[in-house]
């Protein structure tokens, strides 16, 4: 036989059926697959959690350190007036909440603030009872958040442009009302809801769990929440898809303003006084900790858990600090700063898992 015929033979009818030898070079060993597809799993859901519940995390370690470093932090007088200090500005975040969902900004809420609050003090000292204060309030605050997106959505005037005017004409009616000077006239069931307890909790905090908890079931778990959301994802595709846009639209900021009024009932009752120039200066607390909340609970989105926790998280940060004797200045420096590093912390691994979706180059 010759070597032609030999390279032509199959290697077992040499050896009667069985292969002694494989002429190719031997393989390298692969561990496992299910080791590899358990550790990338891991790595997947560790990521996962690291980006959900990072700030949480944090608020916990805050806590404990503060706790540790100063005997009054953890006090129940503290955090009972932590947690009311923070209550307008909760309210006054879940009020831009909406607008940002949709895609829309709303500038003017801290000048809505100051406004229904001034007109509670003014129609309180006009002898208005205290049912009527607090329904033209209220009324206020939906009409003026309902005409920011009649604004918006009829006129097609940029949201930003549209609130910041409103902002405007809303500061220069606070002071009409007021005349420049300070109003001490406050309705009596506001201060209780400003400063009072029931069960041995402030009403201020009852008020904004009770508001969280329908703002997140109607973001979260109705049909109305999910059209906001597509709104914000893609207002073509959902005005495509059937959705009403416009109108859902004008609905998200007719509930900020509904919102800011309830934010300013509080805000009257605990200050127990309005000034003229009141609301601009929470405008920027209330963005800071809606934008800090997308990095929470449901990072990319705006929702109402993440909002809880960066308030708690600004809050605890900043109060603890005070406790240990750091300057005023602290607080908008310490504010500025979560927000930078929790947004690029959320970027960050986003921009890792998005490079292993797609490989290597």
């Amino acid at each position: 036989m010759s070597r032609e015929d030999l390279d032509t033979v199959r290697p077992d009818a040499l050896t009667g059926g069985a292969v002694t030898a494989d002429p190719r070079p031997p393989a390298e060993p692969r561990p496992p697959a299910g080791r590899s597809h358990d550790a990338g799993l891991l790595r997947t859901i560790g990521e996962a959690l690291i980006q959900r519940y990072a700030q949480i995390v944090l608020l916990v370690v805050l806590i404990v350190v503060f706790s540790m470093a100063t005997p009054n932090f953890a006090t129940r007088q503290n955090w009972t007036s932590l947690l009311v200090s923070q209550s307008v500005i909760a309210l006054m975040t879940l009020a831009v909440l909406f607008p940002l969902i949709v895609g829309e900004f709303d500038l003017s809420v801290g000048y809505l603030l100051g406004f229904c609050a001034m007109l509670g003090a003014y129609l309180t000292g006009q002898g208005w009872p205290v049912t009527a204060v607090f329904l033209a309030m209220a009324g206020c605050g939906v009409v003026a958040g309902a005409w920011n997106g009649v604004l918006n959505v009829v006129f097609g005037i940029n949201s930003f442009i549209a609130t910041l005017g409103m902002g405007i004409v809303l500061s220069a009616m606070t002071l009409m009302l007021s005349n420049g000077a300070i109003l001490t006239t406050v309705p009596g069931l506001a201060k209780t809801l400003g400063r009072g307890y029931a069960v041995q909790v402030a009403w201020a905090v009852w008020i904004v769990a009770i508001v969280a908890v329908i703002c997140f079931y109607l973001l979260q778990h109705t049909p109305v929440g999910a059209r906001l959301y597509a709104i914000g994802g893609s207002e073509r595709v959902a005005f495509l898809a059937g959705v009403r846009t416009g109108r859902y639209k004008i609905l998200a900021f007719g509930c900020a303003g509904g919102l800011v009024s309830l934010a300013a009932v509080l805000q009257l009752g605990q200050a127990g006084s309005v000034t003229p120039s009141l609301g601009p200066d929470l405008l920027l607390p209330a963005y800071a900790a809606a934008f800090l909340g997308v990095t929470t609970y449901r990072p990319g989105f705006y929702n109402v858990p993440g909002v809880i926790v960066a308030i708690l998280l600004l809050a605890v940060g900043f109060n603890g600090l005070s406790l240990l004797g750091v300057p005023f200045w602290v607080q908008p420096l310490f504010n500025g700063l979560a927000l930078l590093v929790a947004v690029l912390a959320a970027r960050f691994v986003a921009r890792r898992r998005t490079g292993e979706r797609r490989g290597p180059a």
